[in-house]
């Protein structure tokens, strides 16, 4: 059945995104694999593929796959690019997202350095707990299980609407050093520890200077895309860890290596993470399902 899709991008972070609200899509673990592949001519590939449907909760529901087949509860630039869709649509903010992590909301209108106009969004509250990530053993214990099959120490783990471990170090240098072509899959994997599998991060902040808040650099694997140009709900994760390391970090601009792309997170009054950032519609076109 041919169906219309929008490729679009949050930061760099690409989606196929269809519009399934009149005419149901179900889509099998094979069938996204293919859509997904980066040498379908047709949609160039994507690190997700988002199915917008009706929701009785809020004004549209998010199914959510990653490239490999396997559906995800959360995805924050996802998030962005279908509140900017929606906000055009209803012509107005805020709009709400139901997805399996909760409803996200779409909440005013923001600029990005260049003053291009995007949707802010409240990606919700971080959760800590080492039950609620989930991992399969308290994290001191997981911790010291990945020291010793990596050698990277002091993970901190955060669930953002999916499973999350951050890494910082030091400096750039020790960013780059880090080889996480290897090292990503390989913790994404480790399924004694991380049941549902996770997203990996290597970060450094920087001080806030100049007005502009913390700057955090870094590199992500996420779970069931690989390396990408930018991780929305990694980016609440780093912040939200970097506030639990020092409290004074609230909020920042978050530049992706080295890819160049970046997003803003900051910490709300109560906690929930707001993201923000570039979004683009790079093309229309048809598929056949």
């Amino acid at each position: 059945m041919p169906t219309p899709f929008l490729k679009m991008n949050g930061s760099g972070n690409d989606f196929v995104v269809i519009d399934a609200r009149q005419e149901p899509v179900r889509l099998t673990a094979d069938a996204v694999q293919a859509i997904a592949a980066r040498q379908n001519t047709v949609t160039g590939g994507c690190d997700q593929l988002i199915v917008m449907e009706r929701s009785k909760t809020a004004d549209v529901f998010m199914r959510i796959y990653n490239a490999d087949g396997s559906q995800v509860d959360a995805c924050g630039n996802a998030t962005r690019c279908v509140a900017g869709l929606l906000e055009e649509e209803l012509g107005r903010l805020p709009v709400s997202i139901a997805t399996n992590a909760g409803v996200l909301r779409g909440l005013e209108i923001a600029y990005t350095p260049e003053e291009d106009e995007y949707v802010l969004v409240d990606m919700g509250t971080p959760k800590f707990d080492w039950k609620d990530i989930p991992l399969a053993m308290p994290q001191d214990q997981a911790a010291k299980l990945i020291g010793e099959r990596t050698k990277l120490g002091n993970p901190d783990f955060v669930n953002m609407g999916n499973p999350h471990v951050v890494f910082f170090v030091a400096d750039e240098s020790k960013l780059n050093a880090v080889p996480l072509e290897m090292l990503g899959p390989k913790i994404e994997n480790m399924v004694d520890i991380f049941p549902q599998r996770v997203n990996v991060s290597i970060a450094t902040v920087h001080a806030a200077k100049d007005g502009l808040g913390h700057i955090i650099h870094a590199r992500v694997w996420e779970r069931g895309a690989g390396l990408t140009e930018a991780c929305g709900t990694a980016a609440c994760a780093m912040l939200a860890a970097a506030n639990k390391r020092d409290a004074l970090v609230t909020d920042a601009h978050l530049w992706f290596e080295p890819f160049g792309s970046f997003v803003t997170v900051q910490m709300g009054d109560d906690g929930r993470i707001l993201l923000g950032g570039p979004v683009e519609t790079e093309f229309t076109g048809m598929l056949n399902l």
